[in-house]
């Protein structure tokens, strides 16, 4: 049976991609809306609100509709789940590859985390908005008495006169209380304004007729509707900044548009002028409300707005969203992108692989059966699985990439030294030239110090010393120019058309090939006897000085005898990542593999058990 968690597609993956990928779509939308509220610096602010409230509908639908893409994409599997789909089903399986950067995998593992911290903060804000709203309307419900009842129906009137002259038909209730030091609506369809009862005895009739102006074109606009849909997405996309600068901005449009309402209802600026200033003073006792409060947004802005609505110049630092745009584009390039690289499985093998299923015998590949495209990443960016009697690519991503190999160069220096035929007890005195490229820390060979050639031989293979590879090249006959020929002429006898080496050791990215040359290579290399015990031994022994100092394989993989490794070699640079080739027996069949460009051992190293564990089955059959 095959795990349920193969085929469904991770909600961690559905959700995170987008909330992460919102990191720089936010700031995109905030850099571009910045450069378009300058444009429109001096327009209406009915503008500027319109833009804003765009800006946060596209918060809003950008990372629904990633979402909505995430799902329908194609799901993606990880090598080991594919392959455990393939033996645990009779389908055959077209492989599409994906390529995934270190830094995109390293992110796809925080993934669950990451949601699952965004989804706290999702309810504590989801909280904060029900304990608002909860506050404001247990405030409007309660019933006035005294004298704050006869405040109430009084001004109720003059409500009903400025509604109707607004032209709103919704009926508009209005009460004072003790509670607030500034005036509140909420409610759509039953709009309810709450005014401190402070203003009656603070503020002049036409001040508090001013507010109540200021309160119905809130009303008469909808405001409150789009006041909760503001909070919500506030409440979605809490972790941005961009999303609070929107919203602020959207405040401070929305005040600013209510306040030219309330002076064409009330004939002139002044008393809301005076009003917005009385109000200023006084303390707000509630930390949050998400109704509509008429000292929200800038209120000197506001007030400079009423009595001196002066034209804003252009500063240069209105530019700046400018870098914001930039920077949204950089995070874009990290950001993951499923492009898959060619995938070249055979259409119809010649015997069953992992890749086809549990098949019983070689014919049923030319019967019908039917096929599955599957999406997979693998952690190592180039791969080659042969069947080295057959010459049949059972696996095969990326591989004719020419990329950097590290010191899988070394089976090529091993071979010329080898075909040289070089008295392999001949002692040799390492060098300051020799010692001067980076060393190995399980020896550590140092200038002076006498070794065999066979010595330097197997440190080079075995432990993958750089000194020791350079002190073979170094001693070749004719030096190193005459060694790099002899690397050129070996090349060319192998036929291998991508491949290019520079020096000895790997340490240079010019030492390059494709996972598909280094499977030929491979399969050169394990002619030679020599080198087949001394690459495939998990440990070792050499005599320096006089003195014998074990080492072990940089293989690790060689230590387990069922594998049946019979070749070897290992690679690593930054450059080239962690790489491997390898020549192992395989339910009785020598196979080759070669993946290159892994980001660690522990990736690198899990992609061949998954191969191994999956091609143990068919191959046995």
């Amino acid at each position: 049976m095959i795990s349920a968690d193969i085929m469904t597609r991770s909600m961690s993956e559905v959700l995170g991609w987008p909330l992460l990928n919102f990191v720089w779509q936010g700031a995109l939308i905030a850099s571009i809306s910045a450069i378009l509220f300058a444009l429109c610096r001096n327009a209406r602010p009915h503008l500027r609100y319109l833009i804003a409230c765009i800006a946060m509908l596209l918060c809003l639908l950008w990372p629904v509709l990633s979402i909505v893409q995430q799902w329908q994409a194609p799901q993606t599997l990880s090598l080991e789940a594919a392959l455990q789909l393939a033996t645990n089903t009779a389908i055959a399986l077209d492989l599409v590859w994906i390529k995934e950067s270190a830094f995109v995998a390293g992110i796809g593992a925080c993934l669950p985390f990451i949601v699952s911290v965004w989804s706290l903060g999702v309810a504590i804000m989801m909280l904060r908005l029900g304990l608002g709203l909860l506050w404001v309307h247990k405030l409007g419900a309660q019933h006035a008495t005294g004298t704050l009842a006869d405040a109430s129906s009084t001004w109720q009137c003059r409500a009903n006169r400025l509604a109707h002259k607004f032209g709103i038909q919704r009926q508009v209730t209005l009460q004072f209380r003790q509670q607030l030091f500034s005036p509140i609506t909420y409610g759509c369809f039953k709009p309810v304004i709450l005014m401190p009862a402070s203003l009656l005895s603070g503020m002049s009739y036409d001040m508090i007729e001013a507010l109540l102006a200021h309160e119905l074109g809130h009303i008469k606009r909808w405001d409150y509707a789009v006041n909760l849909l503001q909070n919500l997405v506030l409440s979605l996309l809490f972790y941005h900044p961009a999303v609070w600068w929107l919203s602020r901005r959207i405040n401070t449009e929305r005040e600013l548009i209510a306040d030219d309402l309330a002076i064409s209802a009330v004939g002139h600026a002044r008393p809301l002028a005076c009003a917005l200033q009385a109000l200023d003073k006084l303390e707000s006792g509630v930390l949050y409300r998400p109704g509509l409060a008429a000292n929200g947004g800038d209120l000197l802005s506001r007030i400079r707005h009423l009595i001196r609505p002066d034209a804003q110049p252009w500063h240069w630092k209105m530019a700046s969203p400018v870098l914001g745009i930039g920077m949204a584009l950089l995070l874009l390039m990290q950001m993951p992108m499923m492009a898959t690289a060619d995938m070249t499985m055979p259409e119809h093998p010649a015997e069953p692989t992992a890749i086809d299923g549990n098949v019983s015998n070689a014919n049923t590949a030319n019967n019908a059966v039917a096929r599955k495209t599957v999406y997979v990443r693998t952690q190592s960016e180039h791969v080659l699985v042969m069947d080295e009697q057959t010459g049949q690519v059972l696996m095969d991503k990326d591989a004719d990439a020419i990329v950097p190999i590290a010191s899988i160069s070394k089976l090529m220096t091993a071979m010329l030294i080898v075909d040289a035929g070089l008295d392999r007890q001949e002692k040799i005195t390492i060098t300051k030239d020799d010692a001067a490229v980076w060393n190995t820390r399980q020896i550590m060979l140092k200038p002076g110090q006498v070794l065999t050639r066979q010595s330097l031989l197997e440190l080079a293979l075995t432990a993958s010393s750089n000194i020791a590879a350079k002190a073979l090249a170094r001693t070749y006959p004719g030096g190193e120019p005459a060694f790099i020929d002899a690397a050129q002429k070996k090349i060319s006898q192998l036929k291998l058309q991508q491949t290019q080496l520079v020096e000895a050791t790997g340490i240079s990215t010019q030492n390059r090939s494709s996972a598909k040359d280094i499977a030929k290579l491979v399969m050169a290399a394990a002619a030679y006897p020599e080198l087949s015990r001394l690459s495939s031994r998990s440990e070792g022994a050499v005599s320096i000085d006089g003195t014998l100092q074990k080492y072990q394989s940089s293989n690790a993989l060689t230590a387990n005898q069922d594998w049946n490794i019979s070749l070897s070699k290992t690679g690593y640079s930054k450059a080239a990542g962690r790489c491997l080739a390898m020549r192992m027996n395989i339910g009785g069949k020598p196979v080759v593999m070669v993946l290159l460009n892994a980001r660690n051992l522990d990736a690198r190293d899990g992609d061949v058990m998954n191969i191994r564990a999956a091609m143990l089955p068919t191959t046995a059959s």
